[in-house]
C-alpha cells in the first residue's frame, strides 16, 4: 500500500494518454454526451388566449416552475424529471475531476493495462464509469485454486434520481468476471442541488488502496476457511431478504464453484458475486431485453450482495473457523 504514498511519478503524461485515447472512442462520446435543462409542461383545459402555448389536441401547455427536464442531448430523449434546484453535473466534468484526480494521487506504473468500461441504464439516465487496475492485482489461493483480483473505481451518476452520485469501490475477479463492492461512496452525499461542487466527490486514493490490500487479507481468510456444504445452504438460507427460490439458485451456483475453488467462504462470496456481475442464465434481469435496465440492476444487485456478506449469517462462517 505505501507505493501509492511514496513513489509519485513526475509525469503524468501516460495515464493522460490512456484517458484520452478512451474518451475519443464513440461508445466513450456516446457515454460523455450531455443533458440539457428543458421546462416541465403540463396539460390542461382553459379559454384559449394568443399568449398561450397549446398541444396538437389544443390543451393549453403551462410550465411546472417546480421541476425541469433533462433531455439526452445525443437522442434528444428525456432522462428523467427532476427538482428545479437541481444543478446539473455534465458527464464529461464528472470524469474529467475524477481522471484528474487519479492522475494526482496514482503513480505512471499503476495504470499499466488500465480497463475502463463504459454502460449506461434507463435511455442513459444512469451511468457508470469503471476503471479496473490490474497493476493493483493480487492472488487469492484456497486450497485447490488460485486467481488474482484487481483493484476497480466506478464512477456512478443519474440524471432520474434513481440511485445517488459518487463512487463504488471494490475489485475484480480475473478468473470469472465477477465484480464485488468493498467501498460505496455515493450513499449520503450531497444532492446535486446549487450548493453542490464536484469536489465533494473526489475521493481519498490514498486510503481507497490501503483499504483494498487490507480486503485482499479479507478474502483470502475466506479462501482459507473450508465449510461444510451444508454449512454453506444454510447460511445462504440465513441470508436476509433471499426467496426461497433465490436460495435455491444461489445453492446451485455455489456447487459450482466449490468444483472449481473447493469448498469454502471464498467459493459463498464467489457464489454471490456471480450473482451481482452477470445477467445469466442462472440470474436473469427481469425485462432487460427491453427496458435498458442490466446497468442499473447490477449495481443494485452488488449493494444487496455487500449486505449479505456484511450480514451476521455470512460473517458466523468466519468466526466459527
Amino acid at each position: 500500500m505505501n507505493d501509492v504514498l511514496s513513489f509519485r511519478s513526475p509525469t503524468a503524461q501516460v495515464a493522460q494518454d490512456l484517458f484520452n485515447e478512451h474518451n475519443e472512442t464513440e461508445k466513450a462520446q456516446r457515454f460523455l454526451a450531455p443533458v440539457e435543462e428543458q421546462s416541465l409542461w403540463y396539460e390542461h383545459s382553459t379559454p384559449h388566449h394568443s399568449s398561450d402555448l397549446y398541444n396538437l389536441e389544443g390543451q393549453k401547455l403551462t410550465a411546472l416552475d417546480s421541476h425541469k427536464v433533462l433531455v439526452d442531448t445525443w437522442t434528444g430523449v428525456s432522462t428523467g424529471v427532476v427538482g428545479d434546484k437541481y444543478k446539473v453535473t455534465q458527464m464529461r466534468d464528472f470524469t474529467e475531476a475524477t481522471e484528474a484526480m487519479l492522475v494526482d494521487t496514482l503513480p505512471n506504473d499503476k495504470f499499466k493495462d488500465l480497463e475502463i468500461s463504459d454502460n449506461m441504464s434507463h435511455g442513459a439516465a444512469v451511468r457508470c464509469r469503471k476503471y479496473t487496475f490490474p497493476a493493483f492485482s493480487k492472488p487469492i489461493e484456497t486450497r485447490k485454486h488460485q486467481t488474482e483480483v484487481a483493484l476497480t473505481v466506478a464512477l456512478i451518476q443519474s440524471y432520474d434520481g434513481s440511485t445517488s452520485n459518487g463512487f463504488v469501490t471494490g475489485l475484480l475477479d480475473f478468473f470469472c468476471a465477477n465484480g464485488m463492492i468493498s467501498g460505496d461512496y455515493t450513499k449520503g452525499n450531497k444532492r446535486h442541488t446549487s450548493g453542490f461542487s464536484l469536489t465533494n466527490f473526489i475521493l481519498d486514493m490514498d486510503k481507497v488502496v490501503q483499504d483494498f490490500y487490507q480486503d485482499i487479507q479479507r478474502y483470502q481468510v475466506m479462501a482459507s476457511t473450508d465449510i461444510m456444504v451444508t454449512q454453506a445452504e444454510a447460511t445462504i438460507e440465513a441470508l436476509p431478504s433471499m426467496s426461497e427460490k433465490m436460495q435455491e439458485r444461489m445453492k446451485d451456483q455455489y456447487l459450482t464453484e466449490v468444483k472449481t475453488r473447493g469448498s469454502n467462504v471464498w467459493a459463498l462470496a464467489s457464489a454471490l458475486t456471480y450473482y451481482s456481475s452477470h445477467n445469466s442464465e442462472e440470474f436473469p434481469i427481469k425485462g432487460s431485453a427491453s427496458n435498458d435496465n442490466v446497468t442499473k440492476s447490477l449495481l443494485d444487485r452488488s449493494r444487496r450482495v455487500n449486505t449479505w456478506m456484511n450480514s451476521t449469517p455470512f460473517q458466523n462462517l468466519l468466526l466459527a473457523a
